[in-house]
């Protein structure tokens, strides 16, 4: 049976799922990327892998290629004897005297480990290419930072990615590619979930990161969560609305954290490269 929310081009694969259609006429790039939202419930399951796959790949791609010339994040750790490193001779000479062998102070670099959880609006208005740039800003997050959990929420929150859940980036995008476009926006929700999140958590460093319009229409005022975090980044995306801008800014100041601006999704992935600079010098 043919579907209005699939292109009219890919008609057939739906109306004899049982054809032998080429694969090569099936979506591939970032069109695969595109419609597979679309897609994944009305292709049979044989030809929805393929777009799947088509799909993953053309994100992993970009989100690769947008950080071709960005490094790990690193931080300096000040040490002493009989650990490794440097010897910091100006820290050293601030040291009181008599020196003993623990007053020669070291200096070394080492990655930076960051716990981070990804708050992911995907209501109802969430479909087509706005999933597929999600999954790209997301899979830049995954690939830099690696220890990347994952929720997203429309009426409630839904678990995604557990904190220290061992995946690639490949399996965080088809998840995210995965997600149903349904229901309200409960921001609430979602920073509650993320604090759950970090609260599990092992390392030191934790940090969430939520991309929304700021527009709520279901759930209590989010802002009285953001305090809760360790820190809070918000990304907002989309149409500027006066009260979308308002709760996006009172969440960056309640969770000492920035607020990012995507104006259309289209800038969505080049904004979450830079807040991953920005906030995590990479």
């Amino acid at each position: 049976m043919a579907s209005r929310d699939a292109p009219e081009r890919y008609q057939p694969f739906i109306a004899q799922p049982d054809s032998s259609a080429q694969a090569a006429e099936l979506p591939a790039g970032w069109e695969a990327a595109q419609h597979f939202h679309r897609l994944k419930g009305l292709l049979p399951p044989h030809l929805r892998r393929i777009v799947e796959e088509r799909a993953v790949e053309e994100i992993l791609g970009r989100a690769r290629a947008l950080l071709r010339h960005t490094s790990r994040p690193t931080e300096r750790v000040e040490d002493r004897l009989p650990a490794d490193g440097e010897l910091d001779l100006e820290a050293t000479l601030e040291q009181p005297l008599p020196w003993q062998r623990e007053s020669l102070v070291l200096s070394r670099v080492q990655p930076r480990e960051v716990e981070l959880c990804l708050m992911l609006d995907m209501s109802l208005s969430m479909t087509g290419e706005k999933v597929a740039l999600t999954a790209l800003a997301a899979a830049i997050l995954k690939l830099k930072l690696e220890r990347v959990s994952v929720i997203a929420f429309d009426t409630v929150a839904h678990r995604l990615v557990r904190a220290g859940e061992e995946l690639s980036a490949r399996e965080l995008v088809r998840r995210i590619l995965g997600v149903p476009a349904q229901g309200y926006t409960n921001i609430e929700a979602g920073l509650l979930m993320g604090v759950e999140e970090l609260g599990r958590a092992r390392l030191r460093e934790r940090v969430g990161v939520i991309l929304t319009d700021g527009v709520a229409n279901v759930g209590w005022d989010p802002v009285r969560v953001a305090p809760r975090f360790p820190r809070l980044h918000v990304v907002q995306v989309g149409r500027e609305e006066r009260q979308g801008t308002r709760t996006c800014e009172r969440l960056a100041r309640a969770g000492r954290g920035l607020r990012y601006r995507a104006v259309i999704y289209a800038q969505l992935p080049a904004v979450v490269r830079e807040l991953v600079r920005d906030c995590f010098g990479v």
